[in-house]
């Protein structure tokens, strides 16, 4: 007989293994091209199957964005504990973040749509189930929201950072800035040196001089 242990045990990793199908159809096909037929086909199970693990379409995409922000998350950890005592941290992040950008591209994409669809910067249902993907991914933003504004807030106290907003505001602007330019990289990126007469990790070292030089004058 087969312990309750062990079939949920069994029951999660057979939900990961879809999660893993998943994402590589949602990185061919993207969000619009993706359709839960799609998943179940690629997956080797009927549509009914996925019902069992995930609610609907969005569900299973943001188990899949999950991953990308957890990956993210970590990255952005892995800077600060590597981070010179001299600095603020902010070009740590930001190296972090091109370097995640470029190696996971398809998450970058998969992430820009679940940070204008479905993110809630403000105000959240507190019903929400905490174990919910969704709520998962609010909180793993929520997380790199206050690691990127506590470097911030560092180099203020520190005098090393200057600017009329507050740490939280400049976090904002920092990182639509950040998202931007790897947006234009990420659409541009076919023959790009070629085209700019520059290569995009030059480019972007050039972008946090020229942010950096704004917030230290």
């Amino acid at each position: 007989m087969v312990s309750t242990d062990r079939k949920a045990w069994e029951q999660e990793q057979r939900k990961q293994r879809l999660v893993e199908i998943a994402e590589a159809v949602f990185f061919e096909n993207g969000f619009e091209g993706t359709t839960l037929p799609a998943i179940a086909d690629a997956a080797g199970y009927n549509k009914r199957t996925l019902y069992l693990y995930f609610r609907d379409k969005r569900d299973i995409f943001l188990a899949v964005v999950l991953r990308g922000l957890e990956g993210l998350r970590e990255a952005l950890k892995r800077a600060l504990e590597a981070e010179v005592p001299a600095g603020s941290g902010l070009r740590e992040l930001a190296a972090a973040f091109f370097d995640f950008s470029i190696d996971h591209p398809e998450y970058l994409d998969l992430i820009m749509i679940y940070e204008s669809r479905y993110f809630i910067y403000h105000d959240r249902d507190a019903s929400t189930d905490p174990d919910s993907h969704l709520e998962r991914c609010q909180q793993v933003s929520d997380d790199m929201a206050r690691l990127v504004t506590a470097a911030i807030e560092t180099g203020m106290t520190a005098g090393r950072l200057k600017s009329d907003l507050t740490p939280r505001q400049l976090m904002l602007i920092l990182w639509g800035q950040i998202f931007g330019v790897m947006k234009i990289f990420r659409m541009r990126r076919r023959h790009f040196e070629a085209a700019f007469g520059i290569g995009r990790r030059a480019l972007f070292e050039h972008f946090v001089d020229m942010v950096e030089r704004s917030l230290t004058a």
